[in-house]
């Protein structure tokens, strides 16, 4: 699992059982594998397992043990590391991985039900439930590398059923990413997030946690990606101030932001080409 490429460093909320039901370790529990040559990031990374009280083991990469559950690792030594499951550190993202660390050995036998909630908006929030227990959970940096996280956590967390639930706010962002999950097979429904906005700081997280445990209803098709007038309006705004009140695209090119064709440097970019060529095209004799 790539999780050094496409999972954030953000902070995020403590582990929460929804069953408050109580998790402890044991030496009959499995173990995380490490395998870092980089020694800073050994060095760093021990400390918070030790801290956290995390079991691990420091393994030989050529071989499987049994106790391992996963092994923690990095970019450059992943392709030494036999195991199947692996979680890439770096310096940015160790407070992320002993978390995982935590998450993974806090599951006992296969996970019946796996229910991930997102929370729509231009970082989506990401949260992850194994049999009612929050396990995981990320900000995305867009609404299409969402598909990216639903399909990473799916892999790294088998279980016997999964569910996809999108709150139904911001109804472009939310129908781009559920077109994006919809290409993974997966069944998705939509959930009215009225009541699960949260006003904390970590709001986009704590509404994917309640949207994962709200039943909404299953689409049967693609939905439509058509930004509403006050969307388009809002990237224009954005891209004056994206470009420091040099510019503000057109309507067209905020159409194509809105519905993720377009990022929105590069509409920028497109925008200034444009006005160059016509320029050009008034200056010539």
């Amino acid at each position: 699992m790539r999780r050094g490429s496409n999972r954030l460093g953000e902070a995020v909320p403590e582990e929460k059982n929804i069953s408050n039901q109580q998790h402890r370790y044991s030496d009959a529990m499995k173990k995380v594998g490490v395998f870092i040559s980089d020694a800073k990031i050994l060095y760093e990374l021990l400390e918070a397992l030790k801290a956290d009280n995390v079991p691990f083991e420091m393994i030989d990469p050529k071989t499987h043990s049994r106790d391992i559950d996963f092994v923690l690792t990095t970019e450059a030594d992943r392709a030494s590391v036999k195991h199947a499951k692996t979680v890439n550190c770096t310096l940015g993202t160790i407070p992320l991985c002993v978390k995982t660390a935590k998450a993974v050995l806090r599951i006992k036998g296969k996970i019946r039900s796996l229910v991930i909630g997102i929370d729509p908006g231009s970082s989506p929030g990401v949260a992850v439930l194994a049999d009612q227990s929050v396990i995981d959970s990320s900000l995305a940096d867009s609404p299409e590398s969402v598909a990216i996280l639903v399909r990473d956590y799916t892999d790294f967390y088998p279980s016997d059923e999964v569910l996809v639930r999108i709150g139904n706010g911001d109804r472009t962002i939310r129908n781009r990413i559920f077109n994006s999950i919809w290409d993974l097979g997966l069944p998705i429904e939509i959930v009215d997030e009225r009541n699960t906005t949260s006003s904390n700081e970590q709001r986009d997280i704590n509404s994917a946690i309640e949207i994962a445990l709200t039943p909404g209803y299953k689409p049967v098709k693609k939905q439509p990606v058509d930004p509403s007038e006050g969307e388009i309006a809002d990237i224009q705004r954005k891209s004056r101030i994206c470009s420091n009140g040099e510019l503000t695209i057109s309507r067209s090119l905020a159409v194509e932001v809105a519905k993720g064709d377009l990022s929105m440097e590069s509409a920028i970019k497109l925008h200034k080409d444009s006005k160059k060529w016509q320029l050009t095209r008034q200056t010539e004799p």
